[in-house]
């Protein structure tokens, strides 16, 4: 069995199938581990979700922000803006069962055996593995129980320091933008969960959040989806995935490899 990473998919149902067409993907006997974010900006967003929930324990996705946003949209916590291709999945005959689905989606993903780690935007530095894990079921036993409402109705950004002592939706809060947002630190111990572009772009003082100094999770392989076209700056153990025009595959194993497809390959 051979397990491929799959980075921002991004609603480009088109694309992906031909990716897989290009790796050769079996979902007899492999499997697909996806970065988040399956939806919107692409054109076809409902069948890419449906095809993922379709390979059952073939496919391993985590949560992103594009998700959250997209729960967030059905409750009627957020409006949807132009550009978002999401009707098609809030109008669809089995939007409350993609939905649900989707809030029983974790925030983190390990495999011992490939000795791998998925998640969408990362880890922050202060936190081991055993706490990412921890904290992450925190996340996910409110998002999947009968109150989940209340998790999305108190989406915000306003905690950028993690402290054990928060509590409540701060806490809260904190672990899923860390999850889903963080690229960059601005400063030890503070995330900023605002600046997007890539690495070259930044205001000086912002540091990636995979070279901070002192991070618990150095031992750690981790893939996770790159809006900040990291791909270029080569780090031990950090493996992300581009997101921005083309879709890129990570094949799992002592020797990971590495295949892209862009969006100009379509035709």
């Amino acid at each position: 069995m051979t397990t491929y990473a799959i980075g921002n998919v991004k609603g480009n149902y088109q694309l992906l199938l031909k990716l897989l067409e290009k790796i050769q993907f079996d979902p007899e006997n492999d499997c697909l581990w996806f970065t988040g974010n399956l939806v919107n900006e692409g054109p076809e967003s409902l069948a890419v979700l449906r095809f993922v929930k379709d390979l059952g324990k073939k496919a391993v996705t985590v949560l992103g922000n594009q998700e959250l946003y997209l729960l967030a949209i059905a409750e009627g916590f957020e409006q949807t803006e132009a550009g978002d291709t999401l009707d098609d999945i809030l109008n669809a005959p089995d939007r409350d069962e993609l939905l649900k689905w989707l809030r029983r989606r974790s925030f983190i993903h390990h495999d011992s055996n490939l000795n791998f780690t998925l998640v969408h935007a990362g880890i922050p530095v202060e936190w081991s593995f055993s706490q990412a894990l921890t904290f992450s079921y925190e996340v996910e036993s409110v998002l999947s129980m009968n109150n989940y409402t209340a998790l999305l109705e108190n989406r915000q950004r306003d905690q950028s320091r993690w402290s054990a002592k928060l509590r409540g939706w701060r806490r809260l809060r904190f672990i899923v933008n860390a999850f889903t947002l963080m690229k960059y630190y601005k400063e030890p111990g503070r995330l900023d969960f605002d600046s997007s572009g890539a690495i070259t772009s930044q205001a000086e003082g912002l540091l990636p959040w995979y070279r901070l100094p002192d991070r618990l999770t150095t031992n750690l392989n981790i893939i996770f989806a790159d809006d900040a076209n990291f791909e270029d700056d080569i780090f031990p153990g950090i493996y992300p995935l581009p997101a921005q025009g083309n879709l890129s595959a990570l094949k799992l194993g002592a020797i990971p490899e590495r295949i892209s497809l862009a969006c100009s390959e379509l035709s």
